[in-house]
């Protein structure tokens, strides 16, 4: 039995050290991640890069860049600039609807290419998972000629 309750007691102690923090974006707020997942212009997998400042509450930019593997003969580097706006919904949890510009550089396999710039829309909701790591789920829309897409990703990002 004190067994049973010595495992009782470190399990407790094992997951109240998993439990998010009640962090949020707070002012000063800095984050340096990697995201990846699916786009829809060519069905095909992206990555990137991205960079997060607060600079007041709910407000924060995020730049990214990243690029999109070939599928469907098309590929392409995007460049990113969106605000997000988060809010904390609860501890540890917060959601952002998100707005911003975009450029996108698509290549296609004969050669041809397309650059269009447009504007993206959508919403992400990330988890803390310590003070210092965070994991986020993103979707946004990126509206621009003949190139229109969507973006859903998954990233995990260094807070400093």
């Amino acid at each position: 039995m004190k067994k049973l309750s010595v495992l009782a007691v470190a399990a407790a102690t094992s997951l109240g050290a998993l439990m998010p923090l009640p962090a949020h974006a707070e002012r000063g707020e800095k984050t340096l991640g990697l995201m990846g997942g699916f786009a829809t212009y060519n069905n095909g997998g992206f990555t990137d890069v991205y960079f997060q400042y607060t600079f007041a509450d709910h407000f924060r930019i995020a730049p990214d860049l990243g690029y999109v593997f070939r599928n469907d003969n098309k590929s392409a580097f995007v460049l990113d600039i969106d605000m997000h706006f988060p809010f904390r919904v609860a501890r540890g949890f917060a959601v952002y609807p998100l707005a911003g510009f975009t450029f996108n550089n698509w290549s296609y396999r004969y050669g041809d290419s397309a650059s269009r710039a447009g504007a993206n829309f959508g919403a992400g909701f990330e988890i803390y998972l310590t003070s210092y790591l965070k994991l986020s789920l993103q979707g946004k829309y990126s509206l621009m000629n003949d190139t229109s897409g969507g973006f859903f990703g998954m990233g995990i990002g260094y807070v400093f």
